[in-house]
């Protein structure tokens, strides 16, 4: 077979070959390569004549092969015919060169698309390879997968029982020898958090959501001090164990960023948490610094002795000894900062500590003369009750006989409404006054009657002999030292406006007394009336 026609049958596999392809694979960049290469191919009848020509013996080659062997071999001698005729011109020669080299490159390409298709098979063989041992080992990897499963379970319940012991360990051994935990609580960690944010932002309402009971001083507290704040970052939270294992004991380390300071000022404070039946857990504020520094709600000294110990213990004291050092060198390196801190905020907690203890000396001093004057009312009134009963029980024997006349009081007494110490007086009568007699009692009793007011005057302070007047009388200028607190009226009546209240010890200045029953004084650089049977018997 020549050189030609080898070629032509190469070519003529290839096209086979090409059209064996699954569809699935591009080979239309075959064809048009080809009429790239040989773009003379179509416009030259002769070599497509040619072409014709060689392709007819192959197809009788192939048909000879398969029917009779004779004809095969007639069939190997044929191109060596063709051989001859084929050279007949130089254009034909070229042309088969051009094929030739058409032929070549469609050979790599088709090499190249065999050798990706391996490729692709072998990686498909291998994915089965692996499926089909993953199907015969299933059980060995469901039960590896259960291993891992139980391994971390047990783990877990591990880690669990590890903590709930050393939890029961804090809760035996006393809070000094306790090893602080840091931040191992989450919801002890939230608390914090939201407290802070609240207390940053000085919304006092909110914060009574984290941390109970508050007083209003503690409130107006956090609001002045809060102006100056930005916000908390960086908080940690190291706890122990309270009183018992519903609460905890926590120092909580942070960092204050104050407005208009770049560098934030570390800090500590502390806090006595509390868990709830429902697991959510609450501030106790009573034990608060600043209720355990000013005690505005009554204290379990069994937890301050608790909380005492906590802050007493070493590694507590470390943690603060750790967060000064780093708020000294935060001052040392930031002059803003230390302005603020040792200047400006330390003034303002100056000032709002100055109206504070006034607040609360005035808040004594009104409780004071509140117990006081209940005292007083309570005294009045068993003192008006026992005398109502001596009254009644006095009325029933006694006896009066008129005996009417003009006499002298010989001191200042009152008038009362019945005949004994215990009733009501209804004015008083001062010393030499004169008033007109009408009766005389058999208990020692006079009754009298001094303008439109009638009641009885004890015999003994009245006298038919007007040089019998005592001389220890109320007299204008007077002073009198009281030896009872006694309240003074804006005029002669117990129902009038109060000027104030005259302690005992105190003094005043008699101006003048009145048959009302009431003496006018001075008292303090103020004039008013002091009822003259109380001032009398000072």
């Amino acid at each position: 077979m020549s050189d030609f026609e080898k070629d032509k049958l190469t070519e003529q596999e290839s096209k086979e070959a090409a059209n064996t392809e699954p569809e699935s694979e591009e080979i239309s960049d075959e064809e048009p390569y080809m009429n790239e290469t040989d773009p003379g191919a179509e416009a030259n009848p002769e070599a497509q004549l040619n072409e014709e020509a060689v392709s007819e013996p192959k197809e009788d080659e192939q048909a000879g092969s398969e029917s009779d062997p004779k004809v095969n071999e007639d069939a190997k001698s044929e191109p060596d015919i063709l051989d001859d005729l084929e050279f007949i011109s130089h254009e034909s020669v070229r042309d088969k060169s051009k094929m030739a080299e058409g032929s070549e490159i469609r050979d790599e390409m088709l090499s190249k698309k065999k050798t990706k298709r391996r490729s692709v098979d072998a990686e498909a063989a291998k994915k089965e390879k692996v499926q089909k041992i993953a199907r015969k080992n299933l059980h060995i990897i469901v039960i590896v997968v259960v291993v891992i499963i139980v391994l971390l379970a047990l783990l877990g319940w591990g880690l669990r029982q590890r903590a709930a012991k050393l939890e029961a360990q804090n809760l035996e051994q006393p809070v000094s020898s306790q090893e602080y935990e840091t931040d191992a609580h989450e919801q002890i960690n939230e608390l914090i958090a939201d407290y802070y944010a609240c207390y940053a932002e000085g919304n006092v309402e909110n914060i009574l959501q984290y941390a109970y009971p508050m007083s209003d001083s503690e409130k107006s507290y956090i609001q002045m001090y809060s102006a100056y704040v930005e916000n908390y970052e960086n908080i940690v939270c190291y706890t122990k164990t309270g009183e018992d294992e519903s609460a905890y004991i926590v120092s909580a380390s942070f960092e204050v960023k104050f407005d208009g300071v770049d560098t934030a000022a570390p800090g500590m404070d502390f806090f006595y948490v509390r868990i709830n039946d429902d697991g959510s857990a609450y501030i106790d504020n009573t034990y608060s610094p600043f209720n355990l520094l000013y005690q505005e709600y009554t204290l379990d000294q069994t937890i301050v002795q608790l909380i005492q110990t906590y802050e007493a213990s070493e590694d507590v004291i470390a943690l603060q000894a750790g967060v000064q050092t780093s708020y000294e060198q935060a001052l040392e390196q930031d002059e803003a900062l230390r302005t603020l801190v040792e200047g400006t905020l330390a003034d303002a907690v100056s000032a709002w500590q100055t109206e504070y203890e006034t607040a609360q000396q005035q808040k004594t001093e009104d409780a004071t003369q509140q117990v006081e004057e209940e005292t007083a009312a309570e005294e009045q009134a068993e003192a008006e009750a026992a005398a109502e009963a001596e009254a009644q029980t006095d009325a029933a024997e006694t006896t009066e006989t008129e005996n009417k006349a003009w006499v002298y009081v010989t001191d200042t007494v009152n008038i009362r409404q019945e005949p004994n110490e215990s009733s009501a007086v209804l004015a008083s009568a001062t010393a030499g006054s004169q008033i007109r007699q009408l009766a005389v009692t058999s208990d020692g009793w006079t009754k009298v009657k001094t303008g439109e007011i009638v009641g009885y005057i004890k015999t003994e302070y009245i006298s038919a002999d007007a040089a019998a007047v005592s001389s220890t009388s109320l007299t204008e200028g007077s002073t009198i030292r009281l030896t009872a607190s006694v309240n003074i009226r804006s005029s002669m009546s117990e129902s009038s406006e109060r000027i104030g209240l005259a302690y005992a010890g105190e003094s005043v200045t008699v101006v003048t007394s009145y048959s009302e029953g009431w003496t006018k004084v001075t008292w303090n650089g103020q004039t008013g009336y002091i009822r003259t049977d109380v001032l009398a018997g000072m």
